[in-house]
């Protein structure tokens, strides 16, 4: 096997210092990739925001050249040009590709569906180059990477709406109508795949614990990292088991306004979930860790007075479609807290490995006193206030 891979699969290929793994795409590229990979012209696009990878948002002439698009997509494409770390396995991409095959049968929401290349691939792997004339190209490559065409998922970043009771509500409710939708699947790609986020993982965060300047955050850090490994660990074997998303962020749910709301005030108005991207952080998991990743993010967009509330009304809409445990409950706290630190300190090792990857930080402003207030919150505490808001919703 390919050594590049065989680190991947252990989750250990890491950046170096200074090193960019983040796609460098110089002017006229985004055009001609997806004219001469895809057979399409492009009459405008736009950056997507993306944490190692570049998405762009392409809308196309109405005229195709690749017979495997015999009708063009009216919402645009998302051109996908994976880092270049990725871009060394692309089993990940294959592996992909199998699960949402698997989740279109079983979900009705939007979920990220490729387009052929004019050679009938799902990807291509491309150099990209400064020089504008191909016989120079050699010479000065940026990077190889592979490049993928989504169809366009039309609505809002979750993060864009208002933070509701109802919008956590229909966001568990999606939550475990997924959990369910993975139920049979299996690829043996992610019997052995694992990486650096992967909340199992946690453990490894201690590598790069020196990026963290504050001596509190430190100090919570280690904590958390102690009892995940002597609280959660020992317990997996007693988790439900199976494929998860693993980045069940804001920015990775789109959603729609309920209809029906034209007398309801913008603040107070209820969404749902409208789409699902981004299935590059999937492995063979334990269900409540995606909810744990849910959690943790939806937490950091609601008010500060609502921060503690939101996992109750997750759960609220999750547990009658997708029941847990008392085990899997009494970790749940605790995995939340691990999610947290993975997003704080990989962020901030991010940035310190390329500092012009500022959406590394995204989530520090808030993350951390978020992440200060559920760890000092007695498990109990949260436990009950959690409890009472699923219990409104019976």
């Amino acid at each position: 096997m390919d050594s590049n891979l065989e680190d991947i699969k252990a989750g250990a290929l890491f950046q170096k210092k200074g090193e960019i793994i983040k796609p460098v795409i110089p002017e006229g590229a985004v055009e001609e990739i997806v004219r001469n990979i895809y057979g399409l012209d492009v009459v405008s696009f736009v950056e997507l925001i993306s944490y190692n990878d570049r998405n762009y948002h392409v809308i196309v002439h109405d005229q195709s050249k690749n017979s495997y698009i015999p009708e063009v997509w009216k919402h645009g494409y998302v051109l996908k040009i994976l880092n270049s770390m990725d871009s060394k396995c692309p089993s990940i991409v294959e592996a992909q590709n199998s699960l949402l095959s698997h989740l279109r049968k079983q979900l009705s929401t939007p979920l990220p569906e490729h387009v052929l290349t004019t050679s009938g691939e799902s990807m291509s792997l491309e150099t990209v180059s400064m020089e504008k004339d191909p016989k120079d190209r050699d010479s000065a490559p940026c990077g190889t990477y592979i490049v993928r065409l989504l169809k366009y998922i039309p609505g809002d970043m979750l993060d864009n709406n208002p933070c509701t009771p109802g919008l956590l509500y229909n966001v568990g409710k999606f939550i475990g109508t997924l959990s369910n939708a993975t139920k049979g699947f299996h690829r043996p790609f992610y019997d052995t795949y694992s990486f650096l986020w992967s909340l199992v993982e946690v453990p490894k965060l201690k590598e790069f614990i020196f990026v963290v300047q504050d001596e509190n955050n430190i100090r919570v850090i280690d904590e958390v990292i102690s009892t995940f490994e002597s609280n959660v660990l020992p317990v997996l074997g007693e988790l439900q088991k199976g494929v998860i998303h693993g980045d069940l962020s804001t920015h990775n749910i789109l959603v729609t306004e309920v209809p029906g709301q034209d007398d309801v005030p913008p603040e107070s108005r209820v969404y749902d979930v409208s789409g699902l991207l981004d299935f590059m952080h999937v492995t063979d998991s334990y269900p409540i860790f995606d909810i744990a990743i849910n959690i943790a993010y939806m937490s950091i967009i609601c008010k500060p007075s609502e921060q503690l509330d939101a996992g109750g009304h997750i759960l609220a809409g999750l547990i009658p479609i997708f029941p847990l445990d008392d085990v899997e409950l009494d970790i749940l706290q605790m995995c939340v807290c691990a999610r947290l630190c993975q997003s704080l300190v990989l962020g901030a090792y991010t940035n310190y490995m390329d500092p012009s990857n500022m959406y590394a930080l995204t989530t520090a402003e808030k993350g951390w006193p978020l992440l200060h207030k559920v760890w000092n919150t007695p498990k109990h505490v949260l436990q009950d206030k959690w409890r009472e808001l699923i219990n409104v919703r019976r």
